[in-house]
């Protein structure tokens, strides 16, 4: 990843709500799957699945440099 990439990534991170921030961090940088990742924050394995299903689909308009992803439903909503 490049450091104009890194910016984004940083960027969309900084929109989303803890919640949002701990899937993508429990996802990529731990590894755990969806059904330990509701484990740990105590949500259903579908809520994980829709919830990372999404944040995938944001994540990648970020990085594509689409200023949309910031209006997007769910990005920055507090669900901690």
């Amino acid at each position: 990843m490049n450091g104009k990439d890194a910016g984004r990534m940083r960027a969309f991170m900084g929109t989303l709500g803890r919640t949002e921030r701990l899937i993508l961090l429990l996802f990529y940088a731990d590894q755990l799957s969806e059904t330990e990742i509701g484990l740990v924050l105590d949500l259903p394995e579908s809520r994980v699945n829709t919830m990372l299903g999404s944040l995938k689909r944001q994540a990648t308009a970020a990085m594509k440099h689409e200023p949309s992803f910031a209006s997007q439903p769910g990005v920055g909503a507090a669900m901690s």
